[in-house]
Formats: C-alpha cells, sequence, structure tokens
C-alpha cells in the first residue's frame, strides 16, 4: 500500500530547515545539501518536493508570505481608514531575527531576477506589489484641510513614499541592524506618519 505523503507537510519542513540554515551560517550556505542535512534527510529527498536552490528560496519565502498574511490581519484587526494606514506602516517597519533572515533571501532574490531566481522573484514581486496596494488603499482615506478625502493622485504620493520608505528600511535592516534599531526606524516613521497623514500638511 503506497504511504500517504503530506506534500504541503512536507514544503512546510523544507522551508524552517531553509531559514533555520540562512539564519544560523548566512544566505549563502543555503544549498539543497544544507538543508537536507538539517533535516537529516537525503538531497534526494528534497529535491523530490524542490528541485533546485532556487526553488528552496521561493519555497521559503513563499510560505513566509502565508504567515505574513496572517500576522497582518491580526495586527490590523478591525482597524479602517488612517489609523489602518498607520498601523500597516508600523507593522511592515518592524523586525526579527527570523524577519532579517527572511529580508536577506529576499535581497539576493532581487539581485538576480533574470537567472535561476526567477520563480522567487515572481514570489517575491506578488508580496510587495499587494503590500503597495494596501498601501494605496489606506492613503485614498487620507482627509485634505476641507475634511474630504485627497484626490487620487495625492494618495498615490502617499503610498509611494510610506511604500518606499518601508522597503528601505527592510534592506537597511539586514545590512546594519545595529544602528538601524526598531528605535530609531519607529521615531522617525511617526514623524513621516504625522507630515503625511495626521496633520494636514498636504493642502497647505
Amino acid at each position: 500500500m503506497p504511504i500517504d505523503v503530506d506534500t504541503d507537510e512536507r514544503l512546510a519542513d523544507i522551508a524552517r530547515a531553509t531559514v533555520e540554515v540562512a539564519r544560523e551560517r548566512g544566505t549563502r550556505a543555503v544549498t539543497l545539501r544544507a538543508v537536507a542535512e538539517r533535516l537529516e534527510r537525503s538531497t534526494a529527498y528534497i529535491t523530490n518536493f524542490v528541485p533546485s536552490r532556487a526553488h528552496l528560496m521561493a519555497n521559503a519565502l513563499d510560505h513566509a508570505r502565508t504567515q505574513w498574511d496572517v500576522e497582518r490581519r491580526e495586527h490590523l484587526g478591525d482597524l479602517v481608514g488612517v489609523e489602518r494606514l498607520a498601523a500597516l506602516t508600523r507593522w511592515m517597519c518592524s523586525s526579527s531575527p527570523e524577519e532579517n533572515v527572511l529580508r536577506s533571501l529576499w535581497i539576493e532574490v532581487i539581485a538576480d531576477v533574470r537567472g535561476a531566481n526567477r520563480h522567487a522573484y515572481e514570489v517575491v514581486r506578488g508580496v510587495t506589489d499587494a503590500t503597495y496596494g494596501k498601501f494605496l488603499d489606506g492613503a485614498g482615506h487620507v482627509a485634505a484641510n476641507d475634511g474630504e478625502p485627497v484626490d487620487h493622485e495625492t494618495a498615490a504620493h502617499i503610498a509611494d513614499i510610506l511604500y518606499l520608505y518601508c522597503r528601505g528600511y527592510e534592506v537597511k535592516a539586514v545590512e546594519d541592524p545595529t544602528v538601524w534599531t526598531d528605535e530609531r526606524v519607529q521615531a522617525s516613521l511617526e514623524l513621516l506618519l504625522r507630515t503625511l497623514v495626521f496633520d494636514d500638511a498636504l493642502s497647505r
């Protein structure tokens, strides 16, 4: 009788092992062999589910996307409008050791979008495009001096600025985490949010 294999569970195990290898030894150490050793399996076992190193990266990021979706929903809760936009931005600009490992994988992937990492890049691109859409939706609730929502062009500028701030933060959090601490980033972010979102400065 054939053994019933839960592919999703195996891919989740491989994703966790990939992140653990990257955290302990750096992203360049992520290989099929290293992940296999981490799981105490053969390389052939890993390639049965993930055929290449690039797919290892894509799998880890894809599983992270599911986790991020859950965490974002829990963090935002029932918030709406501008408060939801601000909470989303603050959540995007927070970190943990695992988050920084995933950001390192993300940076490696986007550095080689035309090569073997193309599949992983498409995963990353899907995440970032969806995030920008949430910024744009939230920015549409920002009020001008007359109390009416800002026009679409202004909302797009707000979304651009917040999105680029968060993406820049993600790079610096990997590059120099001891300097760009959460406290420093959140302090500047609050100033940015007050200027763009809460102080009615846009129509002046």
